[in-house]
């Protein structure tokens, strides 16, 4: 049941039947990149985020996503319900298609799995990823240095992997269902070694399983028993046991998880919010300092931050805070209705309408939904008639 439910809200919001002039929120769009690595062309689907096009100022992570083909439209979906909700960062999707998958994603050659075909190929794979795929995506398209790695049983062995090859290529890894099992547990044989010998770990790793059993849920178990030994400064994990879904849905199940749980270990928390805009502002400079790059503060943190002046009465800050948030998001039509109730708090009804008129605006550009603005706006226009 709800599987199917999820299936139903994921077409919904594809097909987003929210407006009249219905559109697909974002742009796709499919490459082809040769590689001299691979020695092969590999086919990529691409989705710019909803605000690409219409904020120029910003840049985006980037979420690099295994087994492209079954897990792009999903992914799309799942990513945008949060974006609208400011539940997770915007982020360009890299879907790499497969080709050679059991090559690609295993670390160890193992001739008991030949009829999967020849296996042993991930660090060539990450060779492409790092001197490739990468540079090839930061040259072409608008990114910060925020990369995700995404990865479904093989291929989630495969995020675990190069979280611990190369734990400076990612800043995040979610890993659906991760065949730790492969080659007598192979992985394990460095993992321990791995953990002990790092200090700091400036990584998040989102795993799960669903229903296996067997080899897939003892491995499972293994792995999350070094991460509980082990805690390396800067690394943070969730670990989720879905046991209601099968090894083929812990993907879809999944991803919005992974999308909100790494989201909250970004967020700026609430204490620091209650302090104020110099907090705030403070909290994201280090972020920067610690990304290696400019991080905005948030729509979220900063909208928080101005209706818990609402609720103080400190109206004039409130509005300083919405206006702040209007100038950094500019494309996002909540911005002009969360200052609208700046205002009309303050008494500047005209002003709070003018907002509401171009929080509509806004929103069609924007493909969001617009009702609520809508009654805001009626609700401006009974007060103005009441004066």
């Amino acid at each position: 049941m709800f599987n199917r439910v999820i299936a139903v809200l994921l077409f919904l919001l594809l097909a987003n039947i929210t407006n009249a002039d219905a559109k697909v929120r974002g742009e796709s769009k499919v490459i082809n990149l040769p590689s001299k690595i691979l020695a092969e062309q590999r086919e990529l689907l691409i989705h710019l985020p909803n605000n690409y096009q219409l904020n120029t100022e910003l840049d985006y992570p980037v979420l690099y996503l295994l087994d492209g083909q079954r897990n792009f439209n999903h992914v799309i979906g799942s990513l945008d319900l949060h974006n609208q909700d400011n539940d997770a960062q915007e982020m360009i999707i890299v879907a790499i298609k497969n080709t050679h998958r059991t090559r690609d994603f295993t670390p160890t050659y193992h001739e008991s799995y030949n009829e999967w075909g020849i296996s042993g190929g991930a660090d060539n794979f990450l060779n492409f990823l790092e001197q490739e795929l990468i540079p090839y995506i930061n040259k072409n398209y608008r990114t910060n240095k925020f990369k995700v790695l995404s990865g479904h049983s093989l291929s989630g062995l495969f995020a675990v992997y190069a979280m611990q090859a190369r734990p400076e290529l990612f800043q995040a890894h979610f890993a659906f269902s991760p065949s730790l099992w492969w080659h007598d547990k192979v992985i394990f044989k460095e993992a321990e070694q791995f953990f002990a010998n790092r200090a700091t770990l400036n990584t998040y790793l989102y795993i799960n399983m669903g229903n296996e059993g067997g080899m897939m849920l003892s491995a499972y178990q293994q792995y999350l028993a070094l991460l509980k030994k082990y805690s390396p400064k800067g690394f943070r994990y969730t670990e989720s046991l879905v046991e209601q879904e099968s090894h083929n849905t812990t993907a879809l199940a999944g991803h919005p998880k992974a999308f909100y749980a790494l989201q909250a270990t970004l967020n700026c928390p609430k204490e620091v919010i209650e302090q104020g805009l110099e907090a705030i502002e403070h909290f994201y400079t280090q972020q920067s300092q610690l990304y290696g790059y400019q991080i905005t503060p948030s729509y979220r943190a900063v909208n928080h931050a101005g209706y818990i002046a609402l609720e103080n009465k400190a109206i004039n800050k409130a509005i300083k805070l919405f206006t702040y948030n209007i100038k950094n998001y500019p494309h996002k039509a909540d911005g002009y209705d969360s200052l609208a109730d700046g205002l009309a708090a303050n008494g500047q009804l005209n002003e709070a309408l003018n907002m509401m008129n171009i929080a509509i605006e806004k929103s069609l550009i924007e493909n969001v939904e617009n009702n609520s603005f809508k009654h805001h706006r009626d609700n401006l226009l009974n007060r103005l008639k009441e004066r």
